[in-house]
């Protein structure tokens, strides 16, 4: 990629872009096929690909909207949309562009927020709704709220990064590729998200949106997303509750009876 910045720039950035939203896994395992099993599957008409959604559950005043992280899919919420559904609530999910069952193998923020964001206006909500998010999903969850017209009640993130410029970093430093790359992957980023990297912050984007109550899950040593960024949402939204695990991991936090437990609470109360 260096080399290919030598001899076109131009060129780099776009590949570098392009690798930054390919999704590397789209293996459904045996433990979240169960969620397909137990769900109504509709669809959410899109420009490129139709947005593959699933329901369980029918009380339209009490609402419930999961969302997964990269490289995944909805059926990691299996245990979240069953506990839900056992309280009477309507849980929908959906898998990410470029997720789950989809053609496509490429999507980024701007697309999933705007695949989210057209989910819930088909849905077109009567009553307050809540949100689940996971990893990503909490990312593509915060650059939707500020665009939403509908109430918004209560939020969790299950993990989720805080300023976006440690994300670059961090796939610059994984990459190995140098400034120069960086700086033109960056200002690709930039252009289309239309926004300064630096001023990329989800905590900023929750201060920005109309909800009542955020609550934030993450392991103390997670080693897909720190938990100083948890940390920093906290500090930095007024109406946050934050919970520390310990050794439940990133992906395994999903399938912690614990986790799920402290998450239907909060939502339910």
């Amino acid at each position: 990629m260096n080399f290919l910045a030598f001899l076109s720039p131009k060129l780099a950035s776009n590949s570098v872009f392009n690798l930054f939203q390919t999704v590397t896994l789209k293996k459904i395992k045996i433990r979240e096929k169960e969620f397909y099993n137990i769900t109504t599957e509709f669809t959410v008409p899109l420009e490129k690909e139709d947005l593959k959604c699933y329901q369980l559950g029918n009380n339209d005043d009490k609402l419930v909207f999961l969302v997964h992280g990269w490289n995944s899919n909805i059926g990691c919420l299996t245990l979240f949309a069953k506990e839900l559904a056992k309280q009477n609530y309507k849980v929908i999910g959906f898998n990410l562009p470029g997720h789950g069952t989809h053609k496509k193998s490429k999507t980024n923020l701007v697309e999933s927020k705007n695949a989210f964001l057209k989910l819930i206006e088909f849905i077109n909500p009567k009553q307050p709704i809540h949100i689940i998010s996971h990893s990503f999903g909490s990312a593509v969850t915060s650059y939707m709220l500020p665009e939403l017209n509908f109430k918004v009640d209560k939020v969790v993130f299950l993990t989720s990064n805080n300023k976006f410029l440690d994300i670059f970093n961090h796939f610059k430093n994984m990459l190995d590729f140098n400034d120069k790359v960086f700086n033109l992957f960056k200002s690709k980023v930039e252009g289309y998200v239309n926004e300064k990297a630096e001023d990329m912050v989800i905590a900023d984007k929750i201060n920005q949106s109309n909800i009542n109550e955020l609550l934030l899950i993450h392991d103390r040593f997670d080693k897909v997303i720190p938990f100083k960024d948890s940390e920093e949402i906290h500090n930095a939204v007024k109406n946050s509750t934050i919970i520390p695990f310990e050794k439940i991991g990133h992906y395994r936090m999903l399938w912690n009876e614990d986790v799920v437990k402290e998450t239907i609470n909060f939502i339910t109360k």
